[in-house]
């Protein structure tokens, strides 16, 4: 049986190596990344690979999701080129999106939703969360990019992220913009103290904090009297992913 294996694979020598195991991983992730991003250029979205390239990084975390029924929220309209692009690669999602004003809008979509609220307002946050519910599979925040801005709607609309849910903070690069509530001078040890950069890499020390106080790494395994002692962050992110200017929170 292992000689008639064996020969068997050398007829098919004349393929490509992978094609003895299955596709290439890496083809397909260049595809999915291909697939996004020449959605995003038609569009005329920056998160294209015509400026941001942030395409490269979410295809990777939206393939598997792409064609599901999902609920979707992202901050920022600006003239509705992303509103575009979501609506192309998302066909069956639930799209909202959040902005101040309706003034600069050139694409008046028919199928997404538009909310007009300030994202730096606690109350009008707060008051979105009950009219339009939670249970988001995916938040996007690129809004204003400022400090008060970014905090206050994670504060307000990452517990609307449902369980396995995604929470991404786009443009990062302005905490260390002084115009934008940033600290400036990039070099210095405490560039990004009191940013958002910051905020986000104290909440690594809450993904952290189940395997410092347990010395067991699988948070499922949090003995019933530690549980009750975990803070919101503690209990609710999976993990926290950085990428250049951009943050990926997954939830619990």
């Amino acid at each position: 049986m292992r000689n008639i294996i064996y020969s068997a694979l050398l007829a098919c020598s004349c393929l490509p190596a992978f094609c003895l195991i299955g596709a290439d991983p890496k083809s397909k992730t260049r595809e999915e990344y291909m697939h996004m991003d020449t959605l995003a250029l038609e569009a005329g979205t920056d998160k294209s690979s015509a400026f941001h390239n942030y395409t490269k990084v979410y295809s990777q975390y939206f393939a598997p999701i792409k064609s599901d029924p999902i609920k979707f929220l992202e901050i920022g309209i600006y003239k509705g080129d992303s509103v575009k692009m979501w609506e192309a690669y998302l066909p069956n999602a639930e799209l909202h999106f959040i902005d101040i004003t309706g003034a600069l809008i050139e694409y008046q979509s028919t199928r997404s939703y538009y909310h007009f609220l300030d994202q730096s307002d606690a109350k009008a946050l707060e008051l979105f969360g009950h009219r339009v519910g939670g249970n988001y599979d995916v938040i996007i925040d690129d809004g204003g990019h400022t400090m008060t801005q970014q905090l206050t709607s994670f504060h307000w609309l990452f517990p609307l992220v449902k369980s396995g849910g995604l929470y991404i903070i786009e443009d990062l690069h302005t905490s260390y913009w002084k115009t934008y509530g940033g600290k400036g001078n990039l070099n210095h040890p405490q560039a990004g103290a009191g940013t958002a950069v910051e905020f986000l890499k104290n909440l690594v020390e809450h993904v952290n904090y189940v395997g410092a106080a347990t010395a067991c790494a699988d948070s499922d395994k949090v003995p019933p009297a530690l549980m009750q002692r975990l803070n919101y962050y503690q209990s609710q992110i999976e993990s926290i992913h950085f990428y250049s200017s951009v943050c990926i929170i997954r939830k619990k």
